[in-house]
């Protein structure tokens, strides 16, 4: 497990692999592998999604990644 950091400038949903798994702006701790990220079904963001990769990243250094508005 490794944690992950979502940034957005409000707070959404965040879905790992289609699934909820967290919130944007709050490290959450995810499984380690390759992932797919997105901020959910309404698609006013950019990307629609991330690639990333996550092995074991502590709390203080999360795996970071982020997403604009549109």
């Amino acid at each position: 497990m490794g944690f992950l950091l979502v940034e957005y400038p409000t707070d959404r949903q965040v879905y790992i692999d289609d699934v909820q798994c967290g919130t944007t702006n709050t490290p959450f701790q995810v499984p380690n592998g390759r992932h797919i990220i997105d901020l959910g079904p309404y698609r006013n963001y950019a990307p629609t999604f991330r690639r990333v990769e996550v092995f074991g990243e502590p709390y203080e250094a999360p795996k970071t990644t982020s997403f604009d508005p549109e």
